[in-house]
């Protein structure tokens, strides 16, 4: 595990390679940037970031690839690449993983089970989309022709640090798959996966110019890229803010396609009329809401009860407590740790600031909190009870291992606490009745709803959220590859 993950680590850090384009690696011309790791607060190396010059080279060389047309023009060698690729990410899962564990504090056993085994399921799974695509023929006394969906051209992908070779997945599959050429631009914070993933798609044979990584700084390179009139989509996932920036940028320049997934703010409704296993249901929620430490824009980051039982409410409130406890956090190398640290000094300041100010102005803490290291950056996974409604936690995205535990009397209540929000991602009901979930299915409205037990759906689902968690297209399924296609009508006259 360590041996081949610290290989993988020196390849990029020791020649400083933090930039991948035509003719494989070479290094920034731009300012160094440090990589932190979040596990110790020790400097892991020093990679300098791409320049402003090296992008507008990517782009070019991008753009004059894709209008070579061979790799636009033949779905079915890109399918088999991307399967070849998809093998290639399973065999390297140990590195992959390594290098988002020392990076970005994710646990290792779960990043080669589950984030890299996702990767390859959705390479595999837009492979297969394009092998079977064949358009919409139409025939009528006016004429003939067909409607097809044609690849965009440069895609800019950046990229969030919470599941650096995941969320590279989501957005590298379904755009390669559609005949596009790539920028990808990960975060500053999880930069190396994408990067040592860059040269499992050269060994695949993804041509040369088709496929760029840039490390740099939202600031500088993922600006530029916002702004960059030769990039003809930007997939984004990250804050609000930096979200709307870039719809602001397209207009300034290119008028670009801009898909956004901007976070959420989820919750976990439990509909205690419905709900058998108090203990079941709490071991679930502390997975959902403790998981990647709660770095997750579809984390249960509220736990809603519905009703009136005030004994059934003191049991549940007893259980989640006691799951909370039970979590494990810990080395992310070491067996059976359940969640490391967060991502860095920046957000565990900003978590301990909203718990604090939440606990000033009379909120509790329910459980008896782990001790965690005292070197890197750490949070302990918290149960809060009556958050005010003007703090910072009680209106906004804590992305941290905290969960506030609420109390309504109807369904409702609930429903409202979801829908009156401006965010919409995904959220979770725990009703056992079949007719009842389908009543609530009937009333939330967030892109995901997952019914008894956490879930963002599976590589065939479209993931996106309403209001101001996203805009315009989805991650996932094949509602995916439209977001990377333009659609084509030929039609020929009658003669």
């Amino acid at each position: 595990m360590t041996d081949t993950g610290k290989q993988a680590l020196a390849a990029l850090i020791d020649s400083d390679l933090g930039v991948y384009t035509t003719g494989g690696f070479t290094t920034g011309e731009g300012p160094g940037l440090d990589l932190i790791s979040p596990i110790d607060g020790e400097l892991i190396g020093t990679v300098r970031e791409a320049s402003e010059g090296q992008l507008d080279a990517a782009v070019a060389s991008a753009r004059a690839t894709f209008n070579e047309r061979s790799w636009a023009d033949d779905g079915a060698h890109r399918a088999e690449v991307l399967r070849r690729l998809a093998d290639l990410v399973v065999d390297n899962a140990e590195q992959i993983a390594y290098l988002d564990g020392i990076e970005a504090g994710k646990v290792f056993a779960d990043s080669v089970a589950e984030d890299v085994e996702d990767v390859a399921a959705n390479l595999r799974f837009s492979a297969d989309l394009i092998s079977r695509d064949d358009g919409r023929h139409l025939q009528g006394p006016e004429g003939w022709g067909w409607v097809r969906r044609i690849p965009i051209g440069v895609v800019g992908a950046i990229l969030p640090w919470n599941y650096p070779i995941a969320m590279l997945g989501w957005k590298v599959a379904p755009a390669l798959a559609a005949g596009n050429a790539m920028i990808i631009k990960p975060s500053e914070d999880s930069t190396l996966s994408a990067l040592h993933f860059a040269s499992l798609a050269e060994q695949a044979g993804v041509p040369d110019g088709i496929l760029h990584v840039l490390t740099g700084t939202g600031a500088n390179i993922g600006a530029a890229m916002g702004l960059h009139p030769d990039i003809d989509v930007l997939t984004f996932t990250g804050s609000g803010p930096v979200g709307r920036s870039f719809l602001e940028s397209s207009a300034k320049s290119n008028l670009k396609k801009v898909s956004l997934e901007l976070g959420g703010r989820a919750a976990y409704i439990v509909d205690a009329e419905h709900a058998g296993d108090f203990d079941a249901i709490a071991s679930d929620i502390a997975g959902a809401a403790f998981g990647t430490s709660g770095q997750n824009c579809t984390a249960a980051s509220r736990v809603v009860f519905v009703g009136d039982d005030d004994a059934a409410f003191e049991r549940f409130r007893s259980a989640l407590v006691a799951a909370a406890e039970a979590v494990t956090v810990g080395d992310p190398f070491t067996d059976g740790t359940d969640i490391g640290p967060v991502i860095n000094a920046k957000a565990l300041d900003r978590i301990t600031a909203w718990v604090d100010e939440a606990v000033n102005k009379g909120a509790r803490i329910l459980n008896t909190t782990a001790e965690v290291p005292t070197s890197g950056t750490w949070y302990p996974p918290t149960v809060i009870e009556g958050v005010p409604a003007d703090s910072e936690l009680g209106r906004g995205e804590i992305f941290g291992p905290l969960t506030q535990l609420l109390r309504t009397s109807s369904r409702d209540e609930a429903v409202a606490a979801i829908n009156d929000e401006p965010y919409g991602l995904a959220s979770t009901v725990w009703c056992e009745d079949l007719g009842t979930a389908k009543w609530w299915s009937d009333r939330i409205r967030v892109g995901t709803l997952a019914v008894n037990g956490y879930s963002e759906g599976t590589v065939a689902t479209p993931f996106g959220g309403l209001r101001q968690s996203g805009f315009w297209g989805r991650d996932n399924g094949p509602e995916a590859l439209e977001t990377y296609q333009e659609t084509m009508t030929v039609w020929i006259a009658p003669q």
